[in-house]
């Protein structure tokens, strides 16, 4: 016992050190790609009106107003969710490249204001406020509803305080809400309705704290938070129906040093001058060394990447995978293949852009 008791700090130690090393030989920057929408919009729809028709009519308000309070919800809080969503999408639509997004916050439309879809816009109502606009189509929240969840619990932690350690309770706290908000597509030029779904979306607010009064008071007001989820569920639905662009992590190979082309690549790297790091990287892709081959075949794989050539980097990426055994590559080439595959759809969602 004695004895491994002894070994396994030095076992620790060795783990660390070759992990320390191995993240050493690689650095890492980050990207932007743009990503396929989920739902596919027709490309003659290149501006949209953002209304919301989430609000109840007056036959309805009081049925809602009872409900309210039956339900401890508070109709005047999903209202102003509701509105929140709207501004969430203008904005967001406005942040990504397929549309232009207008507000119709001036307009007055009522919808059931239940989870109920109210019946659909007429075509002539439709095909006036696109005009007035100036707007292919209309995204139109129907129906939006909110609910709060609250949730406690507690965790023991240890700390160390001056040279002791020290145990106690912390208690946790969680504020969610989850939006449900109807949306509909509609349609101005070929007066069809694309799109009509109810999406579920959870923003969450954490804090804790030594008692379990101090940890709940570390939340936001339930107003603010119903009011953030309203944005979040804006910004949602608008990266559901436009190409978002996403950041990516990246990593090249900068050892070993025996390779000076390695160092100098580098600094072609961080000013991003790729066509001169390839050029670096290129002789050492036939080293008798397979190592060597293998991880500047996958730095080349990087560099077409951001040249924008996938099929090239395809190419280098397998180089390194498959025929010099770079293990880390592997996950890399699988990026490659899904962003090949994306590829179609950006063509059929970005036409004309």
């Amino acid at each position: 016992m004695k004895n491994l008791i002894l070994k396994t700090p030095a076992i620790l130690l060795l783990a660390f050190t070759a992990l320390y090393f191995q993240s050493c030989k690689t650095r890492s920057f980050t990207t932007t790609f743009l990503e396929p929408a989920e739902i596919i919009i027709p490309q003659h729809i290149k501006s949209v009106g953002v209304l919301n028709r989430s609000l109840p009519d007056k036959q309805d308000l009081l049925l809602n107003i009872l409900e309210g309070f039956i339900t401890g919800e508070s109709i005047s809080a999903d209202r102003e969710s509701s509105v929140n969503a709207i501004r969430g999408a203008v904005n967001t639509l406005n942040a990504n490249p397929r549309f232009k997004a207008v507000s119709l916050e001036g307009e007055d439309f009522r919808g059931t204001g239940t989870k109920q879809f109210a019946v659909a816009l007429d075509w002539a109502v439709v095909d006036k406020l696109c005009k007035k606009y100036g707007v292919d189509g209309l995204v139109v929240l129907e129906t939006y509803d909110s609910d709060i969840i609250i949730g406690r619990d507690s965790r023991v932690r240890t700390e160390t305080k001056d040279g002791r350690e020290v145990t106690f309770t912390e208690y946790l706290a969680n504020l969610g809400i989850r939006s449900n908000a109807g949306w509909r597509f509609y349609d101005n030029v070929k007066k069809q309705i694309i799109d009509q779904q109810v999406f579920t979306d959870e923003k969450h607010f954490s804090s804790s704290g030594l008692t379990p009064e101090e940890a709940l008071g570390k939340l936001p007001p339930k107003r603010r938070a119903l009011n953030d989820a309203g944005i979040f569920s804006g910004e949602m639905l608008a990266f559901r129906i436009s190409p978002k662009w996403l950041n990516a992590s990246r990593f090249y190979f900068v050892k070993p040093r025996k390779e000076e082309a390695f160092e100098y690549a580098k600094r072609y790297v961080i000013s991003k001058q790729w066509k001169s790091a390839a050029d670096t990287w290129l002789p050492l892709t036939t080293s008798p060394d397979k190592k060597i081959a293998g991880r500047a075949c996958h730095n080349m794989a990087v560099a077409a990447e951001m040249e924008g050539n996938l099929e090239e980097a395809i190419k280098w990426a397998q180089k390194a995978y498959v025929i010099n055994d770079i293990k880390k590559s592997r996950s890399y080439l699988h990026e490659l293949n899904r962003r090949k595959a994306d590829q179609a759809l950006l063509k059929e969602q970005m036409e004309g852009k």
